[in-house]
């Protein structure tokens, strides 16, 4: 099997669960997996306030970044609203940025960039909340940021499109495959301790030397393969038939 893995770690912020991140941390740790820990830098999402503020959160993300971490920028605050059109990659119907306008979307990003710098923290990826983007959030990505880095998308591995490397984001949990990049997109505020234990396990049955990070890909300066079309063609398929069931 020549595949490759990558873990990012989604919703990390002042109010996270700090017990939780510690543990995945630690499982990480033991293990030398570099992950990318997509950071939003000043939350306002009742639904990641589980602990109260956290003074010392941002000496963690630039801990983190010292160790060979992948700071992503994850949006800003995570409020989320209703969306009429579907964002580029369909999951949900919400968004913190899709819909609108460039302005607004500017604000937003010039805002949250800032305050990583403030922080001493420069973020190297994006991670929308919730997969949730349009074409003029990435505009807006360009315009105010250096990042030229996309941790999204549904493909066989990395690829070249609007102006922008991608890594795409396919898996919630590692499972075999036999070639390609994957990204395995996990949320520490909500996993037990039977997740973590399971994490630490699939490490320890081959996963861990199978893990690589950002720093160790090399990203494709071409569109998607046609194996990449095609896994994008298959996985909107599986994912409406789900959908519909649900």
């Amino acid at each position: 099997m020549s595949a490759r893995y990558l873990i990012r770690l989604d919703d990390a912020c002042h109010t996270m669960h700090r017990r939780r991140w510690q543990q995945i941390e630690q499982v990480l740790d033991s293990h030398g997996v570099r992950p990318i820990v997509a950071v939003t830098p000043d939350n306002r999402d009742p639904k990641l306030s589980v602990d109260p503020p956290d003074p010392a959160f941002w000496e963690r993300v630039r801990s983190w970044s010292v160790k060979g971490w992948t700071v992503g920028m994850h949006g800003y605050t995570h409020l989320m609203h209703a969306t009429q059109r579907p964002p580029l990659l369909p999951f949900y119907r919400r968004s913190e940025f899709a819909g609108l306008p460039l302005e607004e979307q500017v604000a937003k990003i010039r805002a949250s960039w800032r305050l990583f710098v403030a922080n001493g923290v420069a973020p190297q990826i994006w991670v929308a909340p919730a997969h949730s983007f349009d074409l003029l959030t990435l505009e807006a990505l360009r315009r105010e940021t250096p990042i030229r880095m996309v941790s999204d998308g549904i493909a066989w591995d990395t690829y070249r499109e609007h102006a922008l490397s991608w890594i795409p984001q396919q898996l919630w949990r590692l499972a075999e495959r036999p070639s390609g990049l994957w990204t395995v997109c996990l949320h520490p505020n909500t996993m037990d301790d039977a997740a973590m234990a399971a994490l630490d396990q699939s490490m320890r049955d081959g996963f861990a030397s199978r893990v690589t990070c950002v720093r160790d890909v090399v990203p494709r300066e071409s569109g998607k393969t046609l194996l990449g079309h095609l896994y994008h063609a298959y996985f909107w398929w599986r994912w409406r038939r789900v959908t519909r069931r649900r």
